[in-house]
């Protein structure tokens, strides 16, 4: 599957070479990738793991956070300042600082994990404006959109929040997100061997 990323797909201040890289690392590791059935389409997930890869980069003054999306996607902040915060993918990000196609696969990894996280907490609520995508709309790229001005979208955005907040209180869960992403990317590893030994 072929997947479309643009900087409006970025929660971080980038610049195009970003996309380029994440994009040229991401097609390496796809065949092999498999995410399993959450909270969001396949294609919300790449926005998601785009991300993720952008969190796992040296910080420098070309990623930072883009505070006018912050008022867009609060809940999302607040997702990935706790990923920021955690103690794992603190030293998942030490382990891959110089490997490109495995910071893009921790990225993946996490995404993956970080839908099921999604479905398990918010599953049985209904957001039909945010993640159906029949429209051709994804979550990330509604920005661009005038779903803003739509009071029930807004009431989903804003149950949505809520829901991420109280779902990030439950730190034990939260955690597995992480040791379940690495325990992934064990896998991962262990089929990458097994191809180049192929």
């Amino acid at each position: 599957m072929k997947h479309t990323l643009t900087k409006d797909a970025a929660l971080f201040f980038i610049d195009e070479n970003h996309i380029d890289e994440f994009l040229n690392l991401y097609k390496d590791i796809i065949g092999y990738l498999h995410f399993e059935e959450g909270l969001l389409v396949e294609q919300d997930i790449v926005h998601i793991c785009f991300n993720l890869w952008l969190l796992i980069q040296p910080v420098s003054e070309e990623v930072m956070e883009s505070m006018e999306k912050t008022m867009y996607y609060t809940s999302d902040f607040l997702i990935f300042d706790a990923i920021r915060k955690n103690k794992v993918f603190q030293q998942m990000k030490l382990s891959v600082m110089s490997d490109g196609i495995r910071q893009c696969q921790v990225a993946s990894c996490l995404a993956n994990q970080m839908n099921i996280w999604l479905i398990e907490k918010l599953g049985d609520l209904s957001f039909p404006s945010l993640f159906n995508n029949s429209n051709g709309q994804y979550y990330l790229l509604y920005k661009n959109t005038d779903l803003w001005g739509n009071p029930v979208f807004l009431d989903e955005i804003s149950t949505y929040t809520k829901q991420v907040t109280n779902a990030l209180l439950d730190q034990r869960r939260f955690s597995q997100v992480f040791t379940r992403a690495m325990h992934q990317l064990d896998s991962l590893a262990d089929l990458d061997g097994k191809i180049k030994r192929a």
